[in-house]
């Protein structure tokens, strides 16, 4: 029988308890053995991150549903507190579960319900990548204007995880954790001074100017880009991968009911065209993508004709396989440079420089 609060929808029942969090699905879900192991990894890593800790036994309910609107009005996907006290993502978003568990772990710690800027900066730092073209600006808006405020634009949430990054990288961690705890939802700009004064010894505007200074970051979400690094070793990477729903690594998308991935990161040494094929006991689409913003033109671009892509820059990438085939059970990836023997040339590629 699912939850009943109020006059809200029946929430689905709960499919699966991890070590930290509980999981419901709207759909006939298996949530395979790697999808709460993913969850609970993440929120150890928010606690780690900010050295804070939200009570072990206080579990963080994940409602995934068709339709968030009646829980989240407005927004995609969001987190309740107080009453409700659950994040609600839809599945057709699965990816802002991160972002989302980031608010939950925050909120029901010590630091509580922080300023609203501050919050969806710590969720954007900790949850999600942002990744601003070379000569893109923020907008026009200072930190007084974005601090204190009861509601943050969407379009300002970029600006919010760079200026966590901003105070980490220059104040330290412990300084960004005493000003999230200083400033509450709600307070008026005096307070958030007093705070600014406290932690920096300066002004708000003083610590504005210095972060303007820094303009775009660059991003990646370490919920997706975290964990050990394969280096590439030989002519082509090769990985055999388990695909069944109870393999350690397999992890539920929300998408279908048997819809399920594994990932892995690789270390790409050269830049070029390479062919990236998965071959598996049943239907499975293999992808691929940076763990970092690209800055030197389009980082990825598959070949319409096959499986050839361009990598136009050399750091980790991740590799995923996706099925959606209940009888899929394990697959073998490849990946390697176009012209390698025994590898077969999609078309008059070159090597050297990225499709116009």
């Amino acid at each position: 029988m699912g939850l009943v609060l109020g006059c809200q929808p029946r929430l689905p029942d709960v499919d699966g308890y991890g070590q930290r969090v509980a999981v419901g699905a709207e759909a006939n879900v298996e949530l395979c053995a790697g999808t709460l192991v993913a969850f609970d990894e993440h929120v150890r890593f928010v606690e780690e991150e900010l050295k804070i800790a939200r009570p072990a036994a206080d579990t963080i309910n994940v409602f995934m549903l068709q339709d968030t609107a009646p829980w989240c009005r407005d927004v995609e996907a969001c987190y309740i507190g107080g009453w409700v006290d659950a994040t609600f993502v839809p599945v057709d978003a699965a990816q802002s579960v991160w972002h989302e568990l980031v608010h939950q772990v925050v909120a029901g710690s010590d630091i509580g319900m922080t300023d609203r800027f501050l919050s969806e900066g710590l969720a954007g730092a900790l949850g999600d990548d942002w990744c601003p073209s070379p000569d893109s600006a923020w907008r026009d808006a200072s930190l007084v204007d974005l601090l204190g405020r009861g509601e943050v634009a969407f379009e300002d949430y970029p600006q919010a995880a760079a200026f966590v990054d901003f105070v980490r990288e220059s104040y330290g961690t412990d300084a960004l954790v005493e000003l999230v705890g200083c400033v509450h939802r709600g307070d008026p700009m005096a307070q958030v001074q007093r705070c600014f004064q406290r932690v920096f010894e300066t002004s708000v505007a003083e610590v504005g100017r210095q972060f303007a200074m820094v303009g775009p970051q660059h991003h990646p979400n370490p919920a997706l880009c975290r964990g050990p690094v394969d280096r590439w070793t030989g002519e082509a990477w090769t990985r055999e991968i388990a695909l069944s729903c109870d393999a350690p690594g397999a992890v539920y998308t929300f998408t279908a009911p048997q819809a399920r991935e594994v990932a892995t990161l690789v270390e790409i040494p050269h830049a070029g065209w390479y062919d990236l094929s998965v071959v598996s006991d049943g239907a499975a689409h293999a992808s691929i993508e940076p763990c970092f913003c690209a800055t030197s033109g389009p980082g990825l671009v598959e070949d319409p004709g096959g499986g050839a892509v361009w990598i136009g820059e050399t750091g980790t990438h991740r590799l995923v396989v996706t099925t959606e085939d209940p009888s899929a059970t394990h697959a073998s990836l490849v990946l390697a440079p176009l012209g390698v023997p025994g590898r077969v040339v999609l078309g008059p590629i070159s090597e050297s420089s990225p499709p116009v």
